[in-house]
């Protein structure tokens, strides 16, 4: 009985960092992400070189969506520069991010990773928000855990454009 509980453990400590390793570092290339928008089409990030791009994880569970409705004027008033901002939804429906997107009237380009292959397995996402700001040549910057106020945020984004 403590062979199996001790085998159960050891199991979920290598899980566990494998997970991690998988996780993007800071001062390393970041893996391009390719998932579906809302209208079906798969956005791939590697098309984005060249830009300083952020990739906000959430789901509207966590608080977030206050956030990204508080991003939307920074993010509108970066129009014109090379910057993307991309929210890509952690494991909810098609419909909830339709309606979170359309009723706060939020520009952003929205990404469904509703089976969490990309957020948890590829990124090693365990809380939401989780944002990664990745320079001009695909290098992770920064990677904010949680909620960040958002002038910090503006602020942080502000020094890689």
């Amino acid at each position: 009985m403590i062979r199996i509980v001790t085998t159960a453990a050891m199991t979920l400590l290598l899980m566990s960092i494998m997970a991690e390793a998988a996780s993007p570092r800071i001062g390393r290339p970041v893996d391009a992400i390719r998932l579906p928008n809302l209208t079906g089409k798969v956005i791939d990030t590697s098309q984005t070189r060249g830009k300083t791009v952020v990739v906000y994880f959430w789901n509207n569970l966590c608080g977030c969506t206050e956030q990204l409705i508080a991003l939307n004027r920074f993010v509108s008033n970066q129009k014109g520069r090379p910057f993307v901002f991309i929210s890509v939804n952690e494991g909810q429906s098609k419909a909830i991010v339709e309606g979170v997107i359309r009723d706060n009237k939020l520009p952003y380009e929205a990404l469904l990773d509703s089976d969490l292959a990309v957020g948890k397995k590829d990124f090693g996402i365990r809380v939401l928000p989780t944002i990664f700001v990745i320079d001009k040549s695909g290098i992770l910057r920064e990677k904010l855990i949680g909620m960040v106020d958002t002038k910090r945020l503006e602020s942080i984004i502000q020094r890689y454009l």
